[in-house]
This record gives structure tokens, sequence and C-alpha cells, in this order.
């Protein structure tokens, strides 16, 4: 069953994981919160799920997908350097486009499954 019919509850989650993730990103560092137990796990599972999201609610949008999630990791890691207790890493920024990539490349295998 094609679930881009479900666009706008896509659209509505993508922004909630948005807003999560920079609810995260920009509060302080906290051993509270649950982690894959390797930061860089963390930012690839985050951008493979915005990746997923994006996906469902603008279809058919590779380029954009792409531009628009590795500007948001660049735009996380720019903020963090300006929070006291947070640092940039350009490690993150890697990580971040690990993840995007690796959604790119199983997207056909889920275009295949659902439509």
């Amino acid at each position: 069953m094609p679930l881009y019919k479900y666009k706008l509850w896509f659209r509505l989650l993508f922004v909630i994981v948005i807003l999560v993730i920079c609810l995260l990103a920009f509060s302080k560092p906290s051993s509270n919160i649950p982690q894959f137990g390797y930061d860089k796990l963390n930012h690839l599972m985050a951008f493979v799920t915005l990746a997923l999201l994006f996906d469902y609610s603008f279809p058919n949008r590779t380029i954009t997908l792409f531009m628009t999630l590795l500007g948001f990791g660049i735009f996380i890691e720019f903020i963090q350097g300006m929070i006291p207790g947070r640092t940039t890493s350009h490690w993150d920024i890697v990580a971040d486009l690990i993840g995007i990539t690796s959604y790119l490349i199983l997207q056909p295998l889920r275009a295949k499954i659902h439509g």
C-alpha cells in the first residue's frame, strides 16, 4: 500500500522529529538521554530517520532531500559551537552525511516494498 497518501502525517512527524533533534542538540549535554552508545551512531540513525520522513513527506525530491538535511546537519554543528558545554564536530557532519547517503542507497528497495 503506498504510504504517500499520508504525506500530511509524515510532514507533521518530520517537523516533530526536527524539533526533538534541535531540543537535544541545543540543550546542555545530559547522560539521561537515551542513546545508541556512540554519538556518531546517534547522528547516523537520526539522519536516516529524517531522510525517510522527508522522502515520504516530499516524494521525488532527492536533491532537495540531500541538500536540506545536509544543511540542517551543518546548521546544528554551527549552533552547537556557540553553546557553552557543546562543541562543533566535523565528524558529526560526516555521520549525518553517511546517514543521508545510506538512506538514498537503500531508498529504491524501500520504494519497491512500499510503492
